[in-house]
């Protein structure tokens, strides 16, 4: 009976084009139009510097600093007018050559960053003064090795010490510095992937409540389909329309990792387990949504304001589950802080992490838990429903 009634709930799911075309084709071609709006932006406003020099003899020192910008994209101004508004302004004064060039001295420079200016902009500046600080550097050490006769070494002047880095897992095994960059990019990951589950919430208490409201709900369950099947049937059609939802989510994510462990020369083996990973937890995240829709549903009531109430609540626990995974490391947790575990989405962020940082073993554990847990409220949900509480608001 069950099948049957799927192949209704699809058919109803084709015969609406709105909904095909909000859930499915949609986000095709916003995600695109996004991507594309952000990459004309940022095309469209390269970095503007600004660099006034105020004497003639400061020209060397002052190409050190354009020619730095300008060879990484950077577009240099040598006057401010009124209609001009760089992202930062360097300023050579008067006294710098003199004072840059008597080994004995400090030379300032004027430095003013626009508020709101382009990241790019202060980086690039940042990078400019940073190497006319060492063409400086270098010309006074050249001098006391050469002219005053001091027998100096550049490197061990400028790098008095040096580290020799390594790197550990939690469990204080020996790691690469790829693992420490996967854990920074899982931190990132979180803030996309729970939201994106959110969609479910939806669909599945709107094809509950929906059927009452369309007045099917009594002929339904007239027949001999089950309450628990009616339940099953309307989460598995909400979870398959989350996932063509958030499809477009997922595969950007997935993409993102792809070329971001291009970007930081993270190995394959490191990358393709990770990718499992967070398909993964997002089919997981996928199933606890439904399970706390369901169970809350069965709480509150299906009224039209509970049915916002419990969206807000469920977003709401993805969104402390995400700053979570951003803010905290799962391996120092202790008691009381630890109790987090307990919140809705938290014990699945931190288990991504904790395989991230090395910790397989507590990693499964707190998704089999999660896993467990979700099927048991779904379970439970179902069972509290019956014809009676379902026709009921």
């Amino acid at each position: 009976m069950i099948r049957v009634f799927l192949a209704k709930e699809f058919t109803e799911i084709k015969r609406d084009k709105k909904l095909l075309l909000s859930t499915i084709i949609l986000p095709f071609i916003l995600l695109p139009i996004v991507g594309i709006v952000l990459y004309a932006s940022v095309s469209a406003q390269p970095p503007v510097i600004a660099v006034i020099n105020h004497n003639p003899l400061n020209d060397f020192y002052v190409s050190i600093v354009t020619n730095y910008i300008q060879s990484r994209g950077g577009i240099v101004e040598t006057n401010i007018s009124s209609s001009m508004y760089p992202d930062v302004i360097i300023e050579f004064p008067d006294d710098f050559y003199q004072n840059a060039s008597n080994i004995s001295r400090q030379a300032y420079i004027i430095y003013q960053v626009v508020i709101s200016s382009n990241q790019q902009a202060t980086d690039l500046a940042q990078g400019a003064l940073y190497q006319l600080l060492l063409n400086i550097s270098n010309s006074r050490i050249y001098y006391l090795e050469h002219e005053a006769k001091i027998n100096v070494s550049v490197v061990d002047i400028r790098d008095p010490i040096y580290l020799l880095l390594g790197y550990r897992t939690v469990t204080g095994h020996p790691t690469s510095s790829s693992a420490g960059q996967l854990a920074e990019l899982t931190r990132i990951i979180a803030l996309i992937i729970f939201p994106s589950a959110t969609p479910i919430v939806f669909y599945l208490l709107e094809g509950i409540t929906g059927e009452r409201e369309r007045r099917t709900l009594e002929s339904l369950l007239a027949t001999p389909l089950s309450v628990r099947s009616f339940i099953f049937s309307k989460l598995i059609v909400a979870s398959v329309l989350g996932l063509f939802s958030s499809l477009g989510d997922i595969i950007g994510t997935l993409l993102f990792v792809l070329l971001s462990s291009v970007s930081l020369n993270l190995t394959t083996s490191l990358t393709l387990p990770f990718l499992g990973m967070i398909v993964i937890v997002y089919l997981l995240s996928v199933l606890l949504t439904g399970a706390l829709s369901l169970i809350f549903l069965v709480i509150l009531g299906g009224s039209v304001r509970n049915i916002q109430v419990i969206n807000f609540i469920v977003i709401s626990f993805g969104m402390i589950a995400s700053f979570t995974a951003l803010f905290i490391n799962p391996a120092q947790l202790s008691f009381p802080l630890s109790v987090i575990y307990i919140i809705p989405y938290v014990q699945i962020s931190l288990g991504l992490l904790l395989y991230v940082f090395g910790s397989i073993q507590e990693s499964i554990f707190s998704l089999l838990v999660t896993f467990l847990v979700s099927v048991f409220l779904i379970y439970l949900s179902s069972s509290a429903f019956d014809s009676e509480r379902l026709l009921l608001k």
